[in-house]
């Protein structure tokens, strides 16, 4: 569904029939920032019936800089994969914040704030959310070995990149894990 998003966009005639109104897209980006895997349903009732054409930019920001937990993720990317077939450049903003991200990074950065963000990289990469796949896996790619540089002395990303292989190493780079291998 998501490799042929681009194909099957809606045409400018479906968002008139959605709400435009600023209060209630600016009330839906809010939420968006304390995105939780309790208020999904909610989330993505309200993401069905606005148009957010004009605010997509404010709602990768807003899910790119939420308090997520790992038990969140499923809900944030279900909401990117909803945004992704709906609206035409969520994935080039996406990819472009969370290279911001990303390059960024810092030893004083916290492991549980790199972990999401590489998880989230990893994910939209394997469902093809990000259609730029040779960027995003340079993105990918440069991270890892940054953190790998930057922190071989302390091992304080190790975590973050246990939790990156176990998610989403099977995928992205062929490691299965022992307790689900055969």
């Amino acid at each position: 569904m998501n490799l042929d998003a681009k194909a099957h966009h809606p045409p400018d005639s479906f968002f008139r029939s959605l709400d435009s109104s600023v209060k209630k897209n600016s009330v839906f980006v809010k939420k968006l920032s304390s995105l939780t895997e309790q208020n999904r349903d909610k989330l993505v009732g309200d993401l069905n019936s606005l148009n957010l054409t004009k605010y997509i930019e404010e709602v990768v920001n807003a899910i790119c800089s939420a308090k997520l937990k790992m038990q969140d993720m499923n809900c944030a990317i279900h909401l990117c994969s909803l945004l992704h077939r709906r609206y035409s450049d969520f994935s080039q903003l996406l990819l472009k914040t969370l290279q911001h991200a990303l390059n960024n990074l810092h030893k004083d950065d916290k492991v549980s704030r790199v972990r999401i963000e590489l998880r989230l990289l990893g994910q939209m990469l394997v469902l093809g959310i990000i259609t730029d796949q040779k960027e995003g896996f340079t993105l990918l790619h440069n991270t890892l070995c940054k953190i790998v540089e930057n922190d071989k002395d302390k091992l304080d990303f190790l975590p973050a990149m246990v939790s990156f292989v176990k998610h989403c190493g099977e995928d992205i780079l062929g490691v299965q894990s022992t307790k689900t291998g055969s």
